[in-house]
């Protein structure tokens, strides 16, 4: 809303007073009412329509206090039936909305005898069934935009029509509806027929030596896409020429917003859904129309830890949300939406935190990822609140910044350059105090990033994907057999198919302690699957082969065959750390140790034991769990993930042969009982790093009121 009364020509600061209730801004009252009265709000996802109530109430109120005459009740019916809009998929939440709108305008009519009541307005042409992310949005060469201005008079007729009027009005709609549904359709096909006679023209071309060239399979995929592409066009445009409803999208059922370049404030709580939940189909789709989707990832993080694409890439569904929230807007138009706060800091998130740099002026963003449970669920909110930007839009110099520490809240503002980890396309944003943000660069400038050092890479711990089949609890070795059991099932297995299991949640600092749970291992000393397994080993997984067959990484192995194994590598000293905690938690597995760390660790080999020592101890400093905290994905109660991409960036003292006579004395003495306090171990990593407590107080300050009870 400020930003709409901003286009007035008033000041922000005189915006912000007048929807504070500071009414001394009365200069171009009737153009701010102008303003407000021509606004347009959507909601992508509107549920059962509680952004959509609370829009209305505030633009009512804003219009009164403009100078409306009119009473309240009027003035209600005048916004809902002027400025409010809405999309839901589920046509239960959708009559709901409508109800809870119409409820709002009529809860305070002066009226009492109900017979007398204005007939409500009519809501289906502003609050649709559809799927926001489908079809095309608004563009001005969309010939579904190329509409007439009688468009928008119609729907305003029709809102407030009854009886054989509205049922008139009604089917004139669907009329314009379906053409301007064949219109797009239409063009679509076009555009597919275009492209697919330039791929044939270049396919069929013959080249120097009058020898004409082998079609690639890229090409070869393409055309078949699009004959698939160009028989369901068809098939659509015969349904709607029969009389069917042309399938959901912004410029055909909005016609008179497309008209006039799309929405003044698009508002919501998108749905936060990870991509693995959506349909094959659906993602495919999403892939092809979605940037945040097929640049999901962030590719330099990706690139330090040799995370695959799958794993970088899974997008959360929000993300797509807010690329069709900004598509949507006019060209001063703002967003505010709640999204989750991981899309600020995952590997995952590195298209929608593009996008938002790229194409929006940012004017708010807060963090309620640390804060007390508002959905009584376990969920990291944050909103963000952007204006589109365009080429006569420049990028505002401040951003206001809150950021929710359980009971407390912390405010600052900063620019949005400063965010970002570093200067690659999609970077981790820092949502923490400039002065933190200060301390965090000290760091990082006091070393160079794990990945890039001796130690290199972590590795993600053993994936079994069937830990029921290969995770068991072992009793005393009798002769060469375990008796083993796992859940309700009981046996023996060869003893030396078995080995010593590290899980992340029981993980200690320093050293690893003896359990007694084991891992069927099933891989020869070279890391290649057996040819044949031992027959008791056989039998017990022989019991789970069916499952073991359906996973997703078996495909090209041995059904028994256990995966990224390469944290189990036994030939040099390993450190190893749970990828969830408050704070890291590190310990050294020594040489030739058969102890297989589970896919809920992160590990890394040294082949010196002392720089295995060293790290240890650098992980297991609060300077580390600082700096990690600051760019760590969040959980909830204070916890973080600490992934391998998130380790592989944590700077390494540049002088590490220094910081390694400094920090493995005190790693050593710590496995044999003797740990130090944390003043004493951040005293050493400091001086490893060569630094004062003074350089980086403001960052350890920050993340213990983050962390602490």
């Amino acid at each position: 809303l400020v930003n709409a009364l901003c286009k007035s020509g008033l000041s922000r600061d005189e915006a912000t007073d007048l929807l504070t209730g500071d009414h001394t801004v009365t200069k171009r009252n009737s153009t701010l009412l102008d303003v407000v009265s021509d606004l347009r709000v959507l909601d992508p996802a509107c549920g059962s329509g509680a952004f959509l109530v609370h829009a209305l109430e505030r633009i009512a109120l804003l219009r009164m206090s403009l100078g409306e005459v009119r009473p309240l009740s009027d003035v209600r019916r005048a916004v809902l039936t002027n400025s409010i809009f809405g999309v839901d998929a589920n046509a239960t939440a959708v009559w709901l909305c409508e109800l809870r709108l119409w409820l709002s305008v009529v809860i305070d009519s002066g009226e009492s005898d109900p017979m007398r009541i204005s007939p409500l307005p009519n809501l289906d042409r502003q609050i649709r069934v559809g799927d926001s992310l489908s079809g095309d949005t608004f563009e001005p060469t969309n010939p579904a935009q190329q509409q007439p201005r009688s468009i928008a008079a119609m729907n305003r007729r029709y809102a407030r029509a009854t009886g054989r009027r509205k049922v008139a009005l009604g089917k004139q709609l669907d009329v314009a509806e379906r053409e301007r549904g064949m219109a797009a359709i239409d063009s679509a096909i076009s555009r597919a027929r275009t492209e697919r006679k330039d791929i044939l023209s270049a396919v069929r071309a013959k080249d120097l030596f009058n020898t004409r060239r082998t079609a690639s399979h890229v090409s070869r995929d393409r055309l078949l896409q699009l004959r698939t592409e160009l028989r369901s066009l068809r098939q659509q445009r015969t349904a709607i020429a029969r009389g069917g409803l042309p399938a959901f999208s912004y410029p055909t059922h909005f016609a008179s917003v497309a008209r006039a370049g799309g929405f003044d404030i698009v508002i919501g709580n998108p749905p936060w859904v990870r991509i693995h939940n959506i349909s094959p189909h659906a993602r495919a789709k999403y892939r092809e129309q979605f940037t945040t989707y097929r640049a999901s990832a962030w590719l330099e993080g990706a690139r330090s830890a040799k995370a695959g694409s799958g794993f970088a890439g899974q997008v959360d569904l929000a993300a797509l949300f807010l690329e069709r929230s900004v598509d949507l807007l006019a060209p001063t138009g703002t967003v505010g939406l709640l999204l989750p706060a991981k899309l600020w800091r995952s590997l995952a998130g590195g298209g929608a935190r593009r996008l938002v740099l790229e194409r929006t002026d940012i004017h708010a963003i807060e963090d309620h990822s640390a804060g007390p449970d508002m959905f009584q669920a376990a969920v990291y909110p944050s909103m963000l609140v952007a204006g589109r930007r365009g080429s006569d839009h420049p990028r505002s110099a401040a951003v206001a910044v809150s950021v929710q520490q359980r009971a407390t809240v912390q405010r600052w503002t900063a620019a949005s350059r400063d965010f970002p980890l570093d200067a690659s396309p999609g970077s981790p944003w820092l949502v923490i105090p400039p002065i933190a943000r200060k301390a965090f660069d000290r760091i990082g400038g006091a070393g160079v990033p794990l990945f890039e050092s001796v130690m290199g890479r972590p590795h993600l711990g053993v994936k079994t994907g069937c830990n029921d089949a290969f995770l068991v609890r072992a009793g005393e070795d009798v002769s060469g057999l375990t008796p083993v059991s796992n859940n309700s099932r009981h046996g023996n297995i060869e003893t030396d198919s078995l080995r010593p299991l590290l899980r992340g949640e029981s993980l200690e600092r320093w050293r690893v302690g003896d359990t007694r749970d084991r891992i069927v291992w099933t891989h020869a000393s070279d890391g290649v699957p057996l040819r044949r397994l031992p027959p008791h080993a056989e039998r017990w997984l022989a019991h789970s082969r069916r499952a073991l067959e359906c996973r997703s990484d078996s495909h090209s192995a041995r059904w028994w065959s256990l995966f990224r194994i390469e944290a189990a590598r036994s030939n040099a000293a390993r450190v190893v750390w749970g990828d969830f905690g408050r704070t890291p938690c590190a310990a050294v597995i020594d040489p030739g140790s058969p102890v297989v760390p589970l896919n809920t660790c992160y590990s890394i080999h040294c082949e010196r034991v002392d720089d295995a020592l060293a790290f240890c101890a650098l992980l297991n400093s609060d300077v580390a769990a600082a700096w990690l905290a600051a760019l760590a994905e969040p959980a909830r109660g204070g916890y973080h993930r600490y992934l391998g991409w998130t380790i592989a960036r944590l700077p390494v003292p540049i002088d590490w042969p220094r910081a390694r006579l400094l920090l493995a004395p005190i790693a050593a003495r710590a496995r044999e009982g003797q740990s130090p306090s944390a003043a004493e171990l951040r005293e050493a990593v400091l001086s490893a790093y060569k630094l004062t407590i003074a350089d980086v107080q403001a960052l350890l300050s920050w993340t213990h009121a983050s962390t602490d009870d």
